[in-house]
């Protein structure tokens, strides 16, 4: 009897928690919206720092301290103390939540209010993974995890991070694939390429340079969590059809945060949400198509040049629930 009633308490449990792949029981709350909180000890599915794993485990992605288990089979390896990282949410700790403040695991991610208003995710320690002389792909149905380790361009072979035109990027992402816990630093050449439907967590950008991401190929690109500064153009160039949307970001320092390639009509759609953008000297999101539209909710903005959105038709931009500083 004793068995059987155990044996009931963990499907319980298991159907309580939603177990999806890559996502981890243990939410409380007051954490984030969508979040879920890893606690001491969790699994992960991440081999050596930085070396892409395959999805469709049920395990997480993520801890930079933890073991490692086979990608795909669901049995995990011990993790160690620090958090595990969650599509959609905050790779956080085992501590309990902070009202409005900051909370992370060891080698784990950061999340902090901004005001106590914007989540931000970030990673709370950085390390030095070095120099990138060849653009690193992520294929289709992988997860790369940087780790929270710093990536710098080689300068010789794949660009200086100048604004100079054809420049290569340290990470192509193909169609199904997602980038976690990536430090771009300086020189970064031209960033980010996306070649279909994407997502990436948690990516921050010490500096810019020609562009920190730029979408190639048609698909929906989601990038939740991270920050760039430091431009002397676009943050993000959207070159294609597509679908793009950015949540839980910081901006600073650039020409414009968003930017469709110019002189072209074909139709993107923009979503902001639980952004800070600030000293963009043009705006927002820029584009010269009659059929792109702009959702921008719950953001702080500070310091845009000319307008929040620069082409955009009037009847394409919805807005609610953001504050200007």
């Amino acid at each position: 009897m004793t068995k059987l009633i155990g044996r009931f308490h963990t499907l319980v449990l298991a159907a309580g928690c939603m177990v999806l792949p890559l996502i981890a029981c243990g939410g409380g709350e007051g954490e984030p919206a969508g979040g879920a909180r890893g606690g001491s000890g969790g699994a992960v599915t991440s081999g050596t720092g930085g070396q892409p794993i395959t999805s469709g485990a049920s395990n997480v992605a993520g801890s930079a301290d933890g073991g490692k288990s086979s990608a795909g089979n669901g049995n995990a390896g011990g993790a160690g103390s620090g958090g595990m990282n969650q599509a959609g949410g905050s790779p956080e700790g085992g501590a309990g939540a902070q009202a409005g403040g900051a909370q992370a695991g060891s080698g784990g991610s950061t999340v902090g209010g901004s005001g106590g208003a914007n989540s931000v995710m970030s990673c709370s320690t950085i390390t030095d993974f070095g120099v990138v002389s060849a653009t690193i792909t992520v294929e289709s149905g992988q997860t790369y995890n940087g780790e929270c380790r710093r990536y710098r361009a080689d300068p010789n072979t794949l660009g200086d991070g100048s604004q100079a035109e054809d420049q290569k990027p340290v990470f192509v992402l193909e169609d199904g694939a997602r980038l976690i816990n990536v430090v771009l630093g300086a020189p970064a050449a031209d960033g980010i390429h996306t070649r279909g439907d994407v997502t990436l967590e948690n990516i921050t950008w010490e500096d810019i340079g020609e562009d920190a991401l730029t979408v190639k190929e048609s698909g929906s690109v989601f990038l939740n969590g991270g920050s760039a500064k430091d431009g002397d153009d676009k943050v993000f160039q959207l070159n294609a059809a597509s679908t793009f949307r950015v949540s839980n970001f910081k901006a600073s320092q650039a020409g414009k945060f968003i930017r469709q390639n110019g002189d072209t009509t074909f139709k993107v759609e923009v979503h902001i949400d639980e952004c800070d953008i600030s000293n963009m000297d043009e705006s927002i999101f820029r584009t010269d198509s009659s059929t792109s539209t702009v959702s921008m909710t719950n953001t702080r903005y500070h310091a845009i040049g000319d307008a929040l959105f620069l082409g955009v038709a009037p009847g394409n931009i919805t807005q609610s629930n953001n504050t200007q500083y």
